[in-house]
């Protein structure tokens, strides 16, 4: 992160508080439990808060082989919310209710992407509660995992969150983590600052990122990815 972001970050409002602990998690993991379960947040790939698309990737672009449904209509003065997964992760296919429930309720304000390592047909085959026909929030395929390697993901689920100004990642993490949620509360409160007209005054007309289609450029040097990628220690 560069001195400027930081300083740019601050002034829109955009560091902690509003991004610390809270106590209202989202219970996908949690729920059932026959006693509370106490664990320390962790992260499951190189820390990219505060940093921007653009920085992380050479680029203001995420890169995806192809999507799988309808594509964002445009991603201009929105929060974007971006999962990696893969149908063979447990977790992940348990954080599809969540990425469903944010892209439904706070379709104003957030745009909510899921993009899937593993191919079409195992999305077709996927097994558990939640089907490929469930899924409505924009979804994508990259089996080269290009967002992922760039920002160093090694266990999944993996979402950052990223704000509408500079293409900022806010916030990031295994959304459903037990006791590091990215809860319902907690989103409202980080979505609630696109009101503030400090922001609204700095949304740019076109969006600081993009979404690119396409195979690997062969031109261009990719991340290779991390060498223990896996899942999230469950």
């Amino acid at each position: 992160m560069t001195r400027t972001t930081l300083l740019f970050c601050l002034l829109l409002g955009w560091v902690l508080p509003v991004f610390g602990a809270d106590d209202e998690p989202w219970l996908v993991e949690s729920k059932g439990a026959v006693t509370p379960i106490k664990r320390e947040r962790m992260l499951w790939a190189d820390k990219m808060q505060y940093k921007t698309i653009a920085e992380i990737g050479g680029e203001p672009v995420i890169e995806i082989e192809r999507w799988v449904n309808d594509p964002p209509k445009d991603l201009t003065g929105k929060f974007v919310l971006v999962e990696v997964w893969a149908t063979w992760c447990p977790p992940c296919r348990r954080s599809l209710p969540l990425l469903e429930y944010f892209h439904e309720k706070y379709k104003d304000e957030l745009v909510v992407v899921s993009i899937c390592e593993t191919d079409e047909a195992a999305l077709k085959e996927m097994t558990g509660p939640v089907k490929l026909a469930d899924l409505k929030a924009p979804l994508a395929v990259d089996t080269h995992r290009r967002f992922a390697n760039a920002l160093g993901v090694y266990g999944i689920p993996h979402a950052v969150l990223i704000e509408p100004t500079a293409g900022i990642i806010l916030w990031e993490g295994m959304p459903t983590q037990i006791g590091a949620e990215l809860s319902d509360e907690r989103m409202a409160k980080i979505l609630a600052n696109l009101k503030s007209p400090a922001v609204k005054e700095r949304i740019p007309q076109k969006a600081p990122f993009a979404f690119k289609t396409g195979p690997p450029d062969p031109n261009k040097k990719y991340r290779p990815p991390p060498e223990n990628v896996g899942n999230a220690g469950w």
